[in-house]
């Protein structure tokens, strides 16, 4: 195992009527920002639940509304311009990941006296944040616990990330109930999105047994509760299994230990800078091609890993049986109805040459498992047509 730091601050308040522990996150703060979405949660019943305990704690808010999927950096800017208009002191985001990152960059750049945006250019900037809380209502990122957000800008046709401890929320509310009203494309990709942030850390060229071993499991139980949850979304079992796969995911767990990769979100934020597709979506369509093209003799012992212990393969053949795990995945992202190709959703091909030029602009390699360069980023978005 490689050397590590991990942290894991947040209180995690999980299972039915949670909610009711929002007092224990929020005793010492009065003033807030609570960062929605579209309204969703005011259909469903969530932002009831949520306000009532507020209304209980004597709490008084503020809200910004009208966070998109890619949440864009002109959002941020509005929550930081009402927490200093209200002053405010602590900030709830109630929703999924859009809703939570969009809170992570209000919170820091609240503290950043120039353009919020600067941030994402140079991450050493992050030096402070306002103190963030969360009512979880879309397993997928994993940002419930992280401390990672990704933003986009519209004007400049960009998406970028930061990243940071600091922006790890004080607590998470996680009640599976809230996840029953998803649509079907919502869970569908949240769950691609979930399976993508362990793929990026299991294919890696770091020896972890233990941590693989805990990834693969995570892996099955996603490919084994998604179909129930689109077929019965009530069903909590399969909701409160997913929604804690999202958390396990990315909280820092599966990569300690280990060199993960991160070249597929790398590629599919180039995707989803110039097209408003959801990120689950890009990543379910990018991953086989990515899994073709890292093939290889010497790495050939992790995917007869993915193989057995994830799809129960027993084809001894190592090329052989990689090709049949890589076509596995992606009938299972294709079972749950998401789409498998950009042609799919209407992309024309000339925009691989946009993407790719846009990554090796600012970095002139991707990836660790295989790191990838400018032919062999162009040959996976070719091949995801």
């Amino acid at each position: 195992m490689e050397n590590f730091h991990l942290t894991m601050p947040t209180d995690i308040y999980f299972g039915k009527d949670s909610i009711k522990k929002i007092t224990k996150g929020l005793n010492q703060y009065k003033k807030i920002l609570l960062v929605a979405g579209s309204g969703s949660i005011k259909k469903n019943g969530v932002y009831e639940k949520v306000t009532q305990q507020l209304d209980s704690m004597k709490v008084k808010w503020v809200e910004l509304w009208g966070v998109v999927p890619n949440p864009d950096i002109e959002k941020v800017r509005e929550g930081i311009k009402l927490i200093k208009e209200n002053d405010l002191q602590f900030i709830l985001a109630v929703g999924g990941g859009s809703v939570i990152d969009t809170a992570k960059a209000i919170a820091t750049g609240f503290y950043y006296e120039k353009d919020p945006w600067e941030l994402f250019y140079d991450e050493r900037k992050v030096q402070k944040a306002l103190p963030i809380g969360v009512v979880l209502t879309l397993p997928a990122t994993g940002s419930e616990t992280n401390g990672n957000s990704v933003i986009s800008n519209r004007e400049t046709r960009e998406k970028l990330a930061i990243h940071n401890d600091i922006l790890r929320p004080r607590f998470a509310i996680l009640d599976p109930q809230f996840t029953y009203t998803l649509p079907p494309i919502q869970t569908a990709a949240g769950s691609a999105d979930i399976l993508a942030h362990i793929f990026e850390q299991y294919f890696s060229n770091s020896k972890a047994y233990m941590i693989d071993r805990i990834s693969e499991s995570i892996m099955k139980t996603v490919i084994k509760y998604t179909p129930i949850a689109l077929e019965e979304p009530e069903n909590y079992e399969a909701r409160s299994e997913l929604m804690y796969a999202s958390t396990l995911a990315l909280n820092g767990l599966l990569s300690s230990g280990k060199i993960s990769d991160w070249a597929t979100h790398a590629m599919e934020h180039e995707v989803s800078a110039t097209h408003d597709i959801t990120h689950g979506v890009g990543l379910a369509i990018l991953f086989p091609s990515w899994m073709k093209h890292c093939y290889s003799d010497e790495r050939a012992g992790k995917y007869l890993d993915y193989a057995k212990n994830v799809w129960d393969i027993s084809e001894k053949d190592p090329f052989n049986a990689a090709m049949m795990a890589i076509e596995s995945t992606s009938k299972f992202f294709k079972d749950i109805g998401l789409p498998s190709s950009f042609t799919e959703l209407k992309i024309e091909q000339n925009y691989v040459n946009i993407w790719t030029d846009s990554i090796v602009k600012r970095r002139k390699s991707i990836g660790s498992f295989k790191v990838l360069f400018e032919q062999d980023i162009k040959s996976i978005y070719q091949s995801a047509f």
